[in-house]
């Protein structure tokens, strides 16, 4: 019990510092540069294809070394990240390639070593009350973070708030040494052998595909990069940022309670379906029509059905269908995992670079392609099973 505090708390803690380094580092973007969305898509490109390396990487020193001394690692350098940004101050759109490099290598020596241990945590009949817990610490902090750090950065500056930011990733080393250590079963690193192995089973190839689709849309993905930037150019202000992403969070929170109350057992993939295709709809009205009503509409059905309901379901399956790997091959399928992950999301990127300079009308079509791939990624999650 006290290594699943222990993964709540860290879990709590880099949820608010990635809210900061998300969408509001996303809005000091566009306040600093005068080509924002260019310098958005740029810094993004290379912060995932930096994930994306480091992963691989990443892996290989958990192999070699030990999961608790990476983690601890990516923490000291999240915390180097955040120390870069407040002594970059308005510069940071003229280092965002050392600033990328310096995220992408403190991200990946986290959520690797992190992944392991959580998903080690607990067996498969404790997932799903687990995860809910761990979602309920996590949608929490997205209630209350936002609307502090939106307050925050706009009572004082951005500056300001990274160094309060600071303390939290502190307290996240202390947090990490109360962690059960995971033993290494052996000190041989074969991604390519288990990236062959994982593609000859159904359901490890289908979790591929469905976390390439996860980085083009859920997960930090250019989706709400996407939202992010209508937001504040219909909202104008930091602190409304906040209020959205606050409800938003808050129905997440009462879809999953929701979710765990009546589908903990049951069979959820008519459930998965139907949340797919009304994010569709809501996103195809925002496309038609962008406006302050469609933005709102647009994040309340994301907010119950996307990160409430899809997201959900997804980590369960994805956590599940970890403990079924071979001991000896856990390190390299999250490195491969995450590589995956990480190439959707440069994947994106690039496109929103290729919008920004076609120039901001082209945005409808962008949002109209989204959309399908929202469609698609329910109906490959529901071909996955459930236990």
């Amino acid at each position: 019990m006290k290594n699943e505090r222990a993964i709540m708390i860290i879990y709590g803690f880099i949820k608010l510092i990635n809210i900061f380094l998300g969408p509001f580092l996303t809005a000091y973007f566009i306040k600093v540069s005068t080509e924002s969305i260019v310098d958005i898509s740029i810094f993004n490109i290379l912060t995932y294809f930096f994930l994306a390396t480091f992963g691989i990487i990443a892996g290989y020193v958990v192999r070699k070394k030990n999961t608790l001394f990476v983690l601890r690692l990516g923490i000291i350098a999240r915390f180097l990240c955040i120390l870069f940004i407040i002594i970059l101050n308005e510069k940071i759109t003229s280092y965002y390639g050392l600033v990328s490099f310096i995220y992408g290598f403190s991200s990946m020596f986290f959520y690797i070593p992190f992944n392991i241990v959580h998903a080690e945590a607990v067996d498969e009949k404790r997932r799903s009350s687990f995860e809910f817990k761990l979602n309920a610490i996590k949608n929490i902090v997205s209630i209350i973070g936002p609307v502090f750090l939106g307050t925050s950065i706009t009572i004082m500056n951005y500056q300001m708030t990274a160094i309060m930011i600071l303390l939290f990733s502190i307290c996240q080393i202390i947090a990490s040494f109360y962690l059960k250590p995971i033993p290494q079963t052996s000190k041989d690193y074969h991604v390519i052998k288990t990236l062959k192995k994982l593609l000859k089973q159904k359901q490890h190839r289908k979790m591929l595909i469905i976390q390439y689709l996860n980085g083009l849309t859920f997960s930090d993905s250019v989706l709400g990069t996407v939202i992010t930037i209508l937001i504040m150019l219909s909202f104008k202000t930091d602190f409304n940022l906040g209020i959205i992403n606050s409800i938003t969070t808050l129905l997440s929170l009462l879809a999953i309670y929701l979710y765990n109350k009546f589908y903990k057992t049951k069979d959820d993939k008519r459930l998965i379906l139907i949340s797919g295709s009304i994010i569709f709809l809501s996103m195809i009205l925002l496309a038609i029509k962008t406006s302050p009503i469609t933005i709102v509409s647009y994040n309340v059905i994301y907010g119950i059905l996307g990160t409430g309901i899809l997201f959900f379901v997804y980590i369960l399956r994805l956590f599940n269908t970890a403990k079924k790997i071979d001991s000896d091959n856990k390190i390299e399928y999250w490195a491969i995992s995450e590589f995956v992950l990480n190439i959707g999301r440069v994947t994106g990127f690039i496109l929103l670079l290729v919008i920004s300079l076609l120039g901001l009308n082209y945005m409808v079509y962008f949002l109209v392609f989204l959309s399908i791939i929202v469609l698609i990624f329910p109906y490959c999650l529901s071909f996955i099973n459930k236990n």
